[in-house]
């Protein structure tokens, strides 16, 4: 049977997960543990969605995820697993793949499932590490929903709200489904939800794909503010690495084959605009005037085997942060 095609809308919630290659362990420790944290949440920032649940087990992890205005779903997670695969790969000395091909998400119907999906996601631990152990377990959010002390990327709220934010009334909650089957019921391989739901949803995926629908018009306004103030961002990027370089943006820009310091600029704008801007590598080559999107992937590079180009790229960045020039 063909996989079905990815949905990929604004404000939806999201059940993802993915198994790693032949049963490796991708979080062997808390050091693992903390970057795939780490780079969840820079890439959920980025992205614009909100996390409401996850949980990382040795051999394949689970997010409850809110796509944001954005809907970019497929290029948050690719940014994700390949960040993460490239650090756990680096310092395990390993090469290749780390997770199986195509992660898995399944659209959820929130107003229905939200509660039982965290549920699920937390109980995760248990039938591995034992009954009681998943509310410590490190690499669950679970021990947030107890304790507190949430970090900023993770929105424990909207599900403690459903209990009047009482923190031992959701452990009541998530405790009683150890006697229970909670293993989410899936329609047509895509959806968590009842019936009425994915009609409502294929309903919503038609007028999103029909020509001159309203809800199509909206989908290209928000697309339009977003590259907007993602533009705005690149200019100020741009700025900042022609100041940096002595250089002017013009120069950087030119679409002739550039060498010494500007070439140098051109390869750090290349990786500013992708450390920080939730744009594929289509639009990095778009703006930075280069032929082939092939070309990003050279500039990339640089940055792991040019110190200079990597000093660069690290001072322009806490430049731009420090002065606050990169905030929404």
């Amino acid at each position: 049977m063909a996989r079905p095609k990815r949905i990929n809308l604004p404000h939806l919630l999201y059940h993802v997960f993915s198994r790693t290659n032949s049963g490796d362990s991708a979080f062997p420790d808390r050091r693992d543990m903390g970057k795939f944290l780490e780079y969840l949440a820079k890439y959920a920032d980025m992205f614009e969605f909100r996390i409401h649940a996850f949980c990382l087990m040795p051999t394949h992890f689970h997010l409850l995820v809110e796509s944001g205005p954005r809907a970019e779903l497929s290029e948050f997670m690719k940014r994700l697993l390949t960040a993460y695969t490239i650090y756990y790969n680096r310092r395990h000395a390993r090469h290749g793949h780390l997770f199986q091909g195509r992660f898995k998400s399944l659209v959820v119907d929130k107003s229905d499932y939200l509660l039982a999906l965290s549920r699920y996601i937390h109980l995760n631990p248990a039938a591995t590490s034992g009954k009681r152990r998943y509310e410590t377990y490190e690499g669950s959010s679970m021990k947030y929903f107890l304790g507190g002390g949430e970090p900023p990327f993770l929105h424990t709220g909207e599900i403690l709200a459903w209990f009047n934010k009482d923190r031992r009334a959701y452990a009541d909650f998530v405790r009683e489904g150890l006697n229970e089957k909670t293993s989410p019921r899936i329609l047509e391989q895509r959806y968590i939800g009842g019936k009425a739901f994915v009609r409502r949803m294929r309903k919503r995926i038609g007028q999103q794909a029909r020509k001159g629908s309203r809800a199509q018009a909206a989908g290209r306004k928000a697309r339009k503010a977003a590259l907007e103030s993602d533009r705005e961002k690149a200019e100020t990027i741009l700025n900042a690495v022609a100041d940096y370089f002595s250089d002017s943006p013009g120069m950087i820009l030119k679409r002739r084959w550039a060498h010494g310091e500007t070439g140098r600029a051109r390869s750090v704008l290349a990786c500013l605009l992708c450390e920080c801007l939730p744009w594929n590598q289509k639009q990095i080559a778009n703006f930075v005037g280069l032929v082939r999107t092939s070309n990003v992937r050279y500039h990339l590079k640089r940055r792991e085997e040019n110190e200079q180009v990597a000093e660069a790229v690290r001072e322009i960045q806490r430049r731009l942060t420090h002065g606050g020039k990169l905030s929404k």
